[in-house]
C-alpha cells in the first residue's frame, strides 16, 4: 500500500510540477499574457499590473516546488509525507486566493483544486504509514 501511495504522490507531483514550471516560464517570459493568451484585464482587482510575479510564484513554488517533492516520492524518502502536505495545502491555498483575486469558473481551477486535495490526502496517508 505505501509503494502505491508513493508512486501515486509522486505522479500527482510531476504532473503539477511540468504545468507549473512550463505556465510559470511563459508567464514570465511574456508578463503581458499573450503567449498563453491571458488578458491583462484579468487581473483588475489584484496587486499585480502583469503575470511576472504570479509567474515566478508558480515556477518556483508550484514547479520546482512540486518536482523535487516528486523524487522524494521516487526515492521514497521519510520527508515525501511532508511535502505532500505541504504543497497540496499550498495549491489549494493558491487557488483560493487566485478566485478571490481574478474570480473563478474555470474547469482547470476546479481540476488543480482536486489536485491540490488529492495530494494532500496521499501526503497524510505517507505520514500515517510511516508509523506503521
Amino acid at each position: 500500500m505505501k509503494r502505491t501511495v508513493f508512486l501515486v504522490q509522486g505522479i500527482l507531483q510531476m504532473l503539477i510540477g511540468v504545468g507549473a514550471l512550463a505556465s510559470g516560464a511563459l508567464m514570465i517570459a511574456a508578463p503581458d499574457g499573450r503567449l498563453m493568451q491571458l488578458p491583462l484585464d484579468m487581473l483588475k482587482g489584484s496587486p499585480f499590473q502583469n503575470f511576472l510575479i504570479p509567474g515566478i510564484i508558480l515556477l518556483l513554488v508550484h514547479g520546482v516546488g512540486n518536482a523535487a517533492a516528486a523524487i522524494l516520492c521516487f526515492r521514497r524518502d521519510r520527508l515525501a509525507g511532508f511535502a505532500g502536505m505541504f504543497f497540496g495545502m499550498a495549491l489549494i491555498i493558491w487557488l483560493f486566493v487566485q478566485v478571490s483575486m481574478i474570480g473563478g469558473g474555470h474547469w482547470l481551477q476546479n481540476l488543480y483544486f482536486v489536485l491540490g486535495v488529492l495530494l494532500l490526502i496521499s501526503g497524510v496517508a505517507l505520514r500515517e504509514l510511516a508509523g506503521k
